[in-house]
């Protein structure tokens, strides 16, 4: 890979440097090899002494702990495998090799290790549009993920799973990319910016009747309120199969930043439904068909959590499964009310600039990937704030915590039941309201709290199923009852997650 490929799939428009001004830096062939494990796959005190023993077999400078490389909110140790001389690198791979088999025989399980990378590299590992970490994954047969940036660590994050000789056939080709492009002091230092929606330039496209666009290129006020460029577009200028489009519609595309485009398309949406009202009026998005997957997200959770934000908009990608061509385009259809349409399209369009960016924070702390730790800084954002009108932390012994969570189940119970005897109308009321919800959160909470948690939702007559996910360290538990029941066990559920996350 060239250096110019290195650099096409920078964090965020606002973030990244040019290649002429990141070759100011001298960039040095070696670097450290760094990790970070779970201590669901190894304890720190077992991990210690696998390193121990490899650094005893192996004539390397440094093979240690590293705690200044420890992953906020994330329970595992970090370690790092040193030597600046050039001639070890076969040895020092040797190394990583022999503690990712020490680490399996120990588990006896598929492990997971996170191996840490520089911001500054992430694009010379993903390669241009993704190619190059999906030529390791048929390479080495490993499972990749490349995880958004994570709040206040420096360091970029890739998860690496499968079997140890996977495992580290996939480092060893990280290690080559790395070594070819070259490491600078730069990389280290540069780190990953909050999208700016009034900084971040989009061109956003919509597809309508050709009645709307003309309605819309004849109303100035458009582009002289909000700042932005109105244009119509033809069905040849963008690449899109033309069963996807309806009779008689065409393309309009908006020109500016990120939040005028988003204001300019609100007022847009009201206009329109005010003087077309008889017409059929959903909001077409165009965006790039290898988006597609990302949006819609694992089982349709991502499209799901938008569709909630936006208070009940329908949003159905139109597109078929096999589109993974950058160079072609897909819909993304918004139904509902007025208000709907317009809270769900701000959301989508923001979501692809991130897609478009390569994924950089969102000002509301919410990532569009795998961030493992992330979710784990919003659960402690969620209690944090609970914390200001019910609860208080707890930063005493386990046992008063107990005593306390104990407390709070029977001040639960007791309100429920008050309830439910001074007003029985309102409790018929609250079983004919059945409901059903998913949640996913840690596996290690659900082996901690599982006996409790039984015992709660019997007292509040809920029915809890618990199975894995299709991410190893996560569990989804699937609440079925009354209403009322199934948000206050999900209320405790939440509550403990916070605490073991502060832990």
């Amino acid at each position: 890979m060239s250096q110019d490929q290195c650099y096409d799939q920078g964090l965020s428009g606002q973030s990244s440097l040019s290649p002429s001004h990141q070759c100011v830096q001298k960039r040095m062939n070696q670097f450290s090899i760094d990790f970070f494990i779970e201590t669901r796959f190894i304890t720190q005190e077992d991990l210690k002494q696998i390193l121990d023993s490899v650094r005893c077999l192996y004539d390397i400078r440094a093979i240690k702990l590293n705690p200044q490389n420890q992953i906020p909110a994330l329970d595992g140790t970090a370690f790092s495998v040193i030597d600046p001389d050039e001639n070890k690198l076969n040895a020092r791979c040797d190394a990583i090799n022999k503690i990712l088999q020490l680490i399996e025989q120990r588990n006896k399980q598929t492990i997971e290790v996170i191996m840490l990378i520089p911001e500054g590299t992430v694009s010379c590992v993903i390669g241009t549009q993704g190619k190059y970490i999906e030529h390791i994954k048929l390479e080495t047969k490993a499972h990749l993920v490349v995880n958004q940036p994570i709040f206040e660590f420096q360091l970029r994050t890739v998860k690496i799973s499968g079997e140890s000789s996977c495992i580290f056939n996939a480092i060893k080709m990280i290690i080559k990319q790395l070594q070819d492009r070259g490491i600078s002091n730069q990389d280290y230092t540069k780190k990953a910016e909050p999208l700016d929606p009034r900084r971040a330039m989009t061109k956003a496209k919509f597809a309508f009747q050709s009645v709307i666009i003309e309605y819309i290129l004849k109303n100035k006020d458009f582009e002289r309120k909000y700042s932005v460029t109105l244009k119509g577009k033809g069905i040849s200028d963008i690449k899109i199969k033309k069963n996807k489009l309806k009779n008689g519609e065409g393309v309009l595309q908006i020109d500016g930043t990120l939040f005028n485009v988003q204001e300019a398309i609100q007022n847009i949406i009201k206009k329109v439904a005010q003087q077309f009202k008889k017409n059929e009026f959903d909001i077409r998005i165009v965006m790039p068909a290898n988006f597609a997957s990302k949006l819609i997200g694992p089982k349709g959770c991502q499209i799901k959590e938008l569709a909630n934000k936006a208070k009940g908009a329908q949003i159905k990608v139109l597109s078929d499964r096999d589109d993974t061509d950058p160079n072609q385009d897909c819909l993304v259809q918004v139904t509902g009310s007025i208000e709907n349409k317009q809270e769900a399209t701000i959301l989508i369009l923001e979501q692809i600039e991130c897609f478009k960016n390569g994924g950089p924070i969102l000002e509301s702390g919410k990532y569009i990937n795998e961030n493992f730790a992330q979710q784990y800084k919003n659960s402690v954002q969620v209690y944090d704030m609970k914390q200001k009108r019910h609860y208080s932390i707890s930063s005493s012994s386990e046992r008063r915590q107990r005593s306390r969570s104990s407390n709070k189940r029977q001040k639960y119970l007791r309100r429920s039941r008050f309830s439910s005897s001074s007003n029985k109308s309102t409790r018929r009321r609250s079983k004919q309201q059945g409901l059903k919800t998913k949640i996913v959160v840690k596996q290690s909470l659900i082996e901690l709290i599982h006996k409790q948690l039984v015992r709660f939702c019997q007292d509040m007559s809920v029915q809890i199923k618990t199975y894995p996910s299709d991410i190893g360290w996560e569990s989804i538990i699937k609440i079925s009852g009354d209403v009322r029941g199934c948000i206050t066990v999900i209320q405790y559920i939440l509550n403990e997650q916070c605490k073991l996350s502060k832990r």
